[in-house]
């Protein structure tokens, strides 16, 4: 008896001592959307999922964070959506997660805005012969962008912690992607988006000791990419793992943050102008 509540004494203490707490500024987000992984938006609403083993649903919440609502989009599945992308008719949800690089069957959905599926896009890397389970790859990616007619992709590169751009365009097909450029972010890329107003690009990203960065490229441009320079800021979270970015009609940059464990979930407006490149 004496070492089953001793027992029990440890665990309450590592909960204690394990038990966070919100970033300054940062907005809880309901338990229901924990592993948020991808950001939109509809209606002064933010638009979030689950992501690996989700259900394919889209959580619509206000922008303080309450209001949660389902939106099931039927048709589709979510093996792994790690992100969204938008424009003025549809929604691209990314089911691209590819952790071990082995899946064959990497999906962009393309939801319209009253969340009915109409089409997809399935794609391939054009360098990628093998498939067999592995730990440290190039053919995983988290981010996606709608870039005029064509979508941006920002893949996670778990060997070289660099990033390879590849572009496709934004209706259903079949695309093998070929590499446009390569970023040399020094991070595991997780989420991004582009505002074609002001040319601004934003992604997020990690390290494997877990320091979050959000990066940054003013006039980014298909046509310029040797001129183009991405800033690295890291974010002064603790125990978070950021993985989604938005950016508002009125310039504003948003990201969120998935609540594993004992984490708590949140979204959090970025002032860049309060952070410095390493």
């Amino acid at each position: 008896m004496r070492s089953y509540l001793n027992y029990i004494l440890l665990l309450f203490l590592f909960v204690q001592c394990g038990e966070k707490v919100l970033p300054e500024g940062a907005i809880e987000l309901p338990r229901k959307i924990r592993e948020t992984s991808g950001l939109a938006t509809l209606n002064n609403q933010f638009l979030t999922f689950n992501d690996s083993g989700g259900k394919a649903t889209l959580y619509a919440i206000n922008l303080d964070g309450t209001g949660l609502k389902k939106h099931k989009i039927k048709g589709a599945i979510n093996r792994d959506w790690e992100d969204i992308a938008q424009d003025s008719a549809y929604f691209y949800i990314a089911d691209m997660g590819n952790n071990a690089g082995n899946r064959k069957d990497l999906t962009i959905y393309i939801v319209q805005h009253d969340f009915s599926l109409v089409d997809s896009i399935k794609i391939s890397y054009a360098s990628q012969k093998k498939f067999k389970k592995r730990k440290k790859h190039k053919y995983d990616a988290e981010a996606l962008m709608v870039y005029g007619d064509s979508l941006l992709l920002f893949s996670k590169n778990r060997k070289s912690y660099k990033t390879q751009l590849y572009v496709f365009p934004k209706k259903g097909g079949e695309y093998q992607l070929t590499k446009r450029k390569t970023f040399d972010v020094n991070a595991l890329i997780t989420g991004g988006d582009y505002d074609h107003k002001t040319k601004k690009l934003i992604l997020t990203g990690y390290l494997p000791d877990y320091t979050q960065y959000i990066f940054k490229a003013e006039n980014f441009s298909l046509d310029k990419l040797d001129q183009v320079k991405i800033e690295r800021y890291p974010l002064a979270f603790e125990n978070a793992q950021v993985e989604a970015t938005k950016i508002l009609d009125d310039g504003s940059v948003w990201i969120s943050s998935e609540g594993e464990d004992v984490n708590v979930p949140f979204i959090y407006q970025v002032d860049f102008d309060q952070l410095q490149t390493p």
